[in-house]
């Protein structure tokens, strides 16, 4: 009967040594959220929040969303998202009536800018980003509900 050699306990410790360093290695070679954000400052303006890497760190703008209502009926609900990683904001509208057609734009007054607007008829729809840790930036939502545009007041931080 044949028997496996047997490993030392010197050989052991250095391949566990050998294999703690490869897991240390590797974990420093995954991205951070900051180290994986692809625009800075107005170089995000008018891109999508989650292709640049800033919707990572998101949370809401204000400590309240915006209500679009018709009578006791919520239409939408619009929230204006922030990034501290990009310093960006970014509108998003969700539908509570469906098959509503929502959509939700942002604009900055300094230096003046805005973004298209993004929706359709689906649950929930958010638009590209602006940077806006200098100046203040407003999200706006509308609804088309029977034929009637209803648009939210303006949600800015």
């Amino acid at each position: 009967m044949t028997t496996a050699p047997r490993t030392s306990r010197a050989a052991r410790r250095t391949l566990a040594s050998v294999a703690a360093g490869t897991l240390v290695a590797a974990s420093l070679l995954v991205a951070s959220p900051a180290s994986a954000v692809s625009c800075t400052t107005t170089g995000c303006d008018g891109t999508d929040p989650i292709n640049t890497g800033c919707s990572a760190d998101a949370r809401n703008a204000t400590s309240q969303p915006a209500y679009i209502v018709k009578g006791a009926t919520t239409l939408a609900v619009v929230e204006l998202r922030y990034s501290a990683t990009c310093g960006t904001n970014w509108g998003k509208i969700s539908n509570r009536v469906t098959p509503n057609r929502v959509q939700v734009t942002v604009y900055r007054d300094s230096p003046r800018k805005s973004t298209s607007w993004y929706g359709g008829t689906g649950a929930q729809y958010y638009g590209d980003q602006l940077y806006g840790d200098t100046s203040t930036i407003c999200a706006v939502g509308e609804v088309v509900y029977n034929g009637t545009t209803y648009t939210s007041s303006p949600l800015c931080a």
